[in-house]
């Protein structure tokens, strides 16, 4: 039986655009309202702004977080347990189950406090390497202009040096920070390192063709959904929300792709697809929590910049993933159209 392929061309953000997009990540974060933190400028002391995100039942979820793990924003105990729905998700519980007896979510997302990078590295050391460098900017800036206190100061500065001095700071600070959250997503593979293994998903020892033709047909339906991840109109979406700041445009994407996931966990896989399967199942995962990643920028910055260079180096993971599915389809005499 002849083969005939069609395969998709990978759309991405181009690297020019990732890598400007990098420094902004932080760059942003210092300069909006909403960010996870910012600095009393002149006592270079650390303080918390909260977020402006609302979370309307208070729960410890924002409702665009609720609406990720289904879970009722105007009630801040959703299966009525008793545990406040955050306060589940932090303990590693599923909120829409009733303790006891909540089993964990399937590769959970990385929401949270157990999940904040930017927080445990804000309370640790590497952040004075960017407090020293501000520091050193601010004291040089005072001495050149002669100023002799914080009012002064906050009136002669205007806010372009300001981007600059940060600009530099981060720059300055940059390798610990990245060094540290590498190190710290080391001890929580489920975020990108994620793992499939047999267990996680439905083996059926029928290899028919026929059997074989539906698994291939089920598992394409949601690989060319329009709102699956990797279209063209996701990566738009994504753009459109790294240049104007808005990440709330992509909370449709997410949450259009939370039941793909159930799907390909709990379909029937014919036992010599099941490598494939496990492989493709795995990155969908990854992209998903790259996509989260972004969306929570406001408040875990250093997680979205490490999810930055996970998405740029995404699409080859991918094309890897669609060569084996063809090479197989191949040795089998598939017929499949990708």
């Amino acid at each position: 039986m002849k083969i005939k392929i069609k395969k998709p061309r990978l759309a991405i953000i181009p690297l020019a655009i990732v890598f400007a997009v990098g420094l902004i990540l932080f760059i942003g974060a210092f300069a909006k309202k909403d960010a996870l933190s910012t600095y009393n400028l002149w006592g270079a002391k650390q303080t918390i702004v909260e977020s402006q995100n609302i979370d309307s039942d208070n729960d410890g979820l924002k409702d665009w977080e609720e609406d990720l793990y289904k879970t009722d924003k105007l009630n801040p105990d959703t299966d009525n347990d008793n545990y406040l729905d955050g306060e589940e998700i932090n303990s590693g519980h599923n909120p829409l189950i009733k303790s006891p007896g909540d089993e964990t979510l399937f590769y959970p997302l990385p929401l949270g406090d157990k999940y904040d990078i930017t927080n445990k590295i804000l309370n640790s050391e590497f952040i004075g390497a960017i407090l020293e460098s501000y520091v050193a900017q601010k004291n040089e800036y005072v001495s050149d202009h002669e100023i002799s206190s914080p009012g002064d100061y906050n009136e002669i500065i205007d806010k372009s040096t300001m981007k600059i001095m940060f600009e530099r700071a981060i720059a300055d600070g940059y390798p610990a920070l990245t060094q540290s959250a590498s190190k710290i997503l080391e001890t929580m593979p489920e975020i990108f390192d994620i793992q499939i293994t047999d267990k996680d998903i439905n083996i059926s020892d029928n290899n028919s063709k026929e059997n074989i033709n539906t698994y291939i047909t089920q598992a394409s339906s949601i690989l060319k959904a329009k709102t699956f991840f990797l279209q063209q109109q996701t990566f738009s979406a994504v753009t459109a929300a790294f240049k104007e700041g808005d990440f709330s445009k992509i909370d449709t994407i997410i949450s259009s792709n939370a039941d793909k996931v159930e799907i390909l966990k709990a379909m029937s896989v014919p036992s010599s697809w099941k490598e494939v399967h496990k492989q493709g199942l795995r990155l969908i995962l990854v992209i998903r929590n790259i996509f989260i990643s972004f969306r929570d920028l406001a408040d875990d910055p250093l997680k979205a910049y490490v999810a930055l260079d996970k998405f740029e180096k995404f699409p080859d993971q991918w094309n890897r993933f669609l060569e084996n599915v063809i090479n197989l389809a191949k040795q089998q005499n598939i017929e499949i159209n990708l």
